[in-house]
């Protein structure tokens, strides 16, 4: 069987997605029902056209990572990730492994700038341990400009050290969240309530595909009138645009192409 195989801006073939020689171009989809959230791994950078799509359907890219993440699952989006990676899996790590995994990071983090801030210290002592304890700065004296440019040295390291040391306590209390919130997610209660949320949308989503098709079959009827059309439309609230290119008119109707209700 022949397929087109042609290629995006990336190189990547993308051919008939039903045939078995359908390139995904090393990229995978997952779902993790924990957090409702689903995630695009490519081996390689997306296209321009791609990514712009990934995009618009609200994944972001997660750089430490390494993948993008859609805050919670839609129909649209699983239907892009299926045409994308041909299939979603589950996820394989856990929502608690994902927390260690943050935690270690902003741990890192936190004993980063503590090192930043403790630098500082030193640089502000070392710089003040020259300098008589209470010695004023003398005026007129020849030594006023250096010691200005001490003070100076010694004030900016101090507000450097103590940014540092909040930044170092900041990541210290983000690290300890990340693991609280992912314990929080793992308990009983909270799955229990996640799965009723769960069904509440199953239940919805089931409504409107219930109304959709309802509609559907109301448009279809054989002999429609307008006056028929006009009730369906007054019931199904449907909108439309009418492009000036598509309905010509002139003035004093309506210019307006946006979406309108019928």
């Amino acid at each position: 069987m022949t397929t087109d195989t042609t290629p995006t801006t990336d190189g990547c073939p993308l051919g008939d997605s039903d045939s078995p020689d359908h390139d995904y171009c090393g990229r995978s989809a997952t779902y993790s029902p924990e957090d409702n959230k689903l995630r695009l791994y490519s081996v390689g950078r997306l296209d321009a056209a791609t990514y712009e799509r990934v995009k618009e359907a609200g994944f972001r890219w997660a750089p430490k990572q390494g993948f993008f993440v859609a805050p919670m699952w839609t129909p649209d989006r699983e239907d892009l990730l299926i045409e994308l990676a041909g299939e979603i899996g589950d996820e394989d790590t856990s929502l608690v492994d994902r927390a260690e995994e943050r935690a270690d990071r902003f741990g890192n983090y936190s004993d980063s700038r503590s090192r930043d801030a403790e630098s500082a210290r030193k640089g502000v002592a070392a710089i003040a341990e020259h300098i008589p304890f209470g010695q004023p700065i003398l005026v007129g004296h020849h030594s006023e400009r250096h010691a200005r440019k001490d003070a100076q040295r010694i004030e900016a390291g101090m507000r450097q050290a103590v940014k540092m040391w909040d930044t170092a306590e900041y990541w210290k209390y983000r690290a300890a969240g990340a693991l609280r919130h992912a314990k929080y997610k793992e308990r009983a209660d909270v799955r229990a309530r996640r799965i009723k949320g769960l069904e509440a949308d199953k239940r919805k989503n089931e409504r409107t595909i219930a109304e959709a098709r309802n509609a559907l079959n109301l448009w279809q009827r054989e002999g429609l009138t307008l006056e028929q059309a006009k009730a369906i439309a007054d019931y199904n609230y449907v909108s439309r645009r009418f492009p000036l290119a598509d309905v010509p008119r002139d003035p004093p109707a309506s210019q307006y192409e946006g979406s309108m209700s019928l």
